[in-house]
């Protein structure tokens, strides 16, 4: 590893020195300037101007920088006065021409920015712009003087289809135009989309966006403007009369069938039989037929897609249910494709002429029924290398209802690190093999029909199941799980995951050597660790995250975890009247399980600036977990631990605290309660290539005193004294699809020092840099 930390040195200075010989203002002409910097003032406070959209009018954008160097435009420049072959191949790849500041360009911003003013209600206001020279680069200074704001005196409507007027005033109060507030361009653009999403949603389904009008009378002496929407009819071509035009009312359109083909072929042509299936929906009192195509056998049941199907017969056509029916479809895997189509052809069963009719064609393209892999890969577990491989097998309709079963054959190796109380000179000395599974539902799987339940909220139920055998040279190790899981969404920014059944039982063989270690052991937790022990339990969590998907946002993140176990166990041996054993304690199968109580929070907030291009991240951790009842002690798997990759990254994993503790165990440290907070500038250099500056505060505490541990008790008086500290760079190679992380960073303030010398910045050496390597961002 000191290999390691002095060739990173050597590269990082080398990189420094090579980028500061690519200096491109040397071939920058003397009547030339690149631009630098965009600044824009404006006068006054006037919110609805926003100086963050001004700047994104600015043009050219000035030349990207490598750390504090314009490393593309060099290559540009030396391809143009040197045309190698290696100086094309760079310029091509990663070269970039210069950014020059001229009066035409900046004319041009000036007269887009009076657009955008003008867009946004401020009309006849003035922009200018200044420059200030230095060493061949200038400075852009754009300067606004509003004009005061065209304000909407009053909106009248004029709708000639007496049904769509109806369907408008009725939600009217959602409108984004109101009286009395400055003219937007743009918020009337989007009021134009919201109407015309209104209307499709309620039958017109040919109705778009273009027949959506604002006719606008302003006055320039009170600034005050008057609004008519208007919603035109269709405009048809008169016969009888060339260049004239006939109106007529959009037409209402109500789904007649809806036939659906779970198994459809493009081109094939294949003669169906149907199947009539009935679907109720939550909130709704009426039952609702789907005709169901099939070739010689219906492989997936109907049922399967009571909470995916969104699209009613009957009702009027709506374009969000067709949506809603996309989004839900492509949860299941055995889905490859969907389309929904619609005619219009026939009058509908109905038969009368005034109403208008659609059927629905539901087209679903199958996956692969079966699919088998291999997965062969390294691992690196907080610098443990070793090698894993698995064979997956995977059906997508295993219950012909779209449930996925998952079974994984997995084996390994590793080289692990070895206390001193182990031994052995293998280079792979820990070994496993083992099976595991997974049964994934698409709806909640319940004793009773949740079928609202299913619609509205679209859960998931997962059963996992497992077997590990694990050989080190001291102990040999059966773990046994089982969990039934649910996961839904309440809303699109909250999700919410519950396991009422947890179930994790360790079977430990250790050797007659470390057996006699282990009863001559005063940490009472470590002893546990390495004995049989059950953990029979719930968890629950509570998800926040408002990110959006298509746009890059500030956000939120909040993710809240409570976890017992135990409880169910005791308070049937409660009930019963049945006595604990004679050392005190309650067993299942033979094995004292664990009771306990463990929550944890978990905030972030991601906030994007310099066009969205740097990030600053702020996290918070909170936990603690507390044993009672049938436990003296949090199982070791569920304590908190602190250093490493994710957190602490100045110590190495799990060596920070709990507390003050100073000594030298051996053994990783573990607490009950955590707490840390973490602030990250992330940013980019060049191309995949990311760096970021980032600072650790935080520590683990243990709830009770411990003779393992001294000094690592929470007390409320003390624990803000013995917060660790420490700060660094990253480096991330983000390919998109894979991001690799390397993390350097120094304990600048450390708890385990005496009073008077926690402050390590006088002692900080180069050899105290902790590296870590990470697949992902930590947070």
């Amino acid at each position: 590893m000191n290999r390691l930390k002095t060739f990173f040195v050597i590269s990082a200075v080398a990189l420094l020195m090579l980028l500061s010989g690519c200096s491109a203002k040397k071939y920058v002409g003397d009547s030339d300037h690149l631009i630098k910097k965009y600044t824009v003032s404006v006068d006054g406070k006037h919110p609805e101007i926003s100086s963050s959209e001004l700047r994104t009018l600015c043009r050219p954008k000035p030349n990207s920088k490598t750390v504090f160097f314009r490393a593309k435009l060099y290559y540009y420049f030396r391809h143009e006065k040197k045309p190698t072959r290696l100086n094309t191949w760079l310029n091509k790849h990663f070269g970039e021409p210069p950014a020059y500041y001229t009066v035409e360009e900046a004319d041009a911003v000036t007269k887009n920015m009076i657009r955008y003013l003008n867009n946004t209600g401020f009309f006849y206001s003035e922009v200018s712009h200044t420059v200030s020279y230095r060493k061949k680069t200038a400075k852009v200074h754009f300067h606004i003087k509003p004009a005061k704001p065209y304000r909407i005196k009053s909106i009248k409507y004029d709708i000639p289809d007496t049904t769509i007027r109806r369907l408008v005033f009725k939600n009217i109060d959602k409108s984004l135009i109101k009286s009395g507030d400055i003219y937007n361009a743009y918020t009337f653009d989007d009021e134009r989309d919201r109407l015309a999403e209104q209307l499709r949603n309620q039958g017109y389904y040919f109705f778009n966006r273009n027949y959506i009008q604002f006719v606008i009378d302003s006055n320039f002496n009170d600034k005050k403007m008057q609004v008519t929407v208007l919603l035109n009819n269709i405009k048809k071509p008169d016969p009888l009369s060339p260049g004239d035009f006939n109106q007529e009312n959009h037409k209402r359109y109500t789904v007649n069938k809806i036939f659906v083909n779970p198994e459809y072929i493009p081109g094939a042509l294949t003669s169906f039989d149907t199947i009539i299936h009935q679907i109720d929906f939550w909130q709704d009192t009426n039952t609702y037929n789907y005709y169901f195509l099939y070739g010689d056998k219906l492989n997936i049941q109907p049922n399967a897609f009571n909470a995916a199907l969104k699209i009613k017969p009957g009702k009027f056509y709506s374009a969000n249910s067709v949506q809603q029916t996309y989004r839900k479809l492509f949860n299941y895997q055995i889905i490859r494709s969907a389309n929904i189509n619609f005619d219009t052809l026939g009058t509908g069963e109905a038969g009368t002429s005034d109403k208008h009719y659609l059927n629905a064609h539901v087209m679903l393209q199958d996956n692969k029924l079966n699919l088998f892999s291999a997965e062969l890969e390294g691992t690196n577990a907080s610098g443990d290398l070793g090698i894993r491989g698995n064979l997956v097998f995977m059906n997508r309709n295993i219950f012909r209802r779209a449930e996925v079963l998952r079974i994984r054959l997995k084996g390994g190796t590793e080289a692990q690190t070895v206390s001193s109380s182990e031994s052995g000179n293998s280079l792979f000395n820990t070994y496993e093999a083992g099976i595991d599974g997974t049964f994934f539902f698409p709806r909640f799987l319940f004793p009773f029909r949740l079928d609202k339940f299913n619609q509205r909220y679209i859960p998931n139920t997962n059963i996992n199941f497992g077997y590990n055998y694990q050989l080190r040279s001291n102990y040999s190790r059966n773990i046994t799980n089982i969990d039934l899981g649910y996961s839904w969404n309440s809303s699109k920014v909250v999700s919410h995951i519950l396991t009422p059944i947890n179930l994790n039982y360790v079977r430990v063989m250790p050797s007659p050597e470390f057996d006699s270690i282990l009863n001559n052991e005063t940490n009472r937790r470590l002893r546990e660790q390495y004995s049989d022990h059950m953990i029979a339990g719930l968890n629950y969590s509570f998800i926040f995250n408002n990110q959006s998907m298509v746009s890059l946002k500030h956000f939120n993140y909040l993710r809240i975890n409570i976890e017992t176990s135990g409880n169910l166990a005791t308070w049937l041996y409660e009930l019963s009247g049945t006595p604990r054993n004679d050392s005190g304690f309650y067993s299942l199968i033979g094995v004292r399980y664990s009771q306990y109580i463990r929550t944890s929070i978990d905030f972030r907030h991601y906030y994007y600036f310099f066009e969205k291009s740097n990030a600053l991240v702020f996290r918070f951790l909170a936990g603690a977990g507390i044993p009672y009842g049938n436990s003296d002690e949090l199982p070791y798997e569920k304590g908190f631990y602190a250093g490493g990759a994710n957190d602490m990254r100045g110590w190495q994993f799990r060596s920070l605290g709990p507390g003050s503790y100073s000594g030298t165990s051996t053994y990783e440290r573990i607490g009950d309660i955590q707490l840390e907070g973490n602030i990250e500038y992330r940013f980019p250099v060049y191309s995949f290539f990311k760096g970021a500056l980032f600072a650790d505060v935080g520590n683990i505490w243990t709830y009770n005193t411990s003779t393992t541990f001294p000094g690592g008790q929470f007390k409320i008086n003390e624990f803000y004294k013995q917060l660790a500290l420490d700060a660094g760079v990253g480096f991330r190679f983000d390919f998109q699809f894979f991001i690799f992380r390397i993390d350097a960073a120094a304990p600048l303030r450390n708890p385990a020092y005496p009073t008077g010398e926690t402050w390590r910045f006088r002692y900080l050496q180069v050899k105290d840099f902790v590296f870590s390597f990470g697949i992902g961002y930590p947070f």
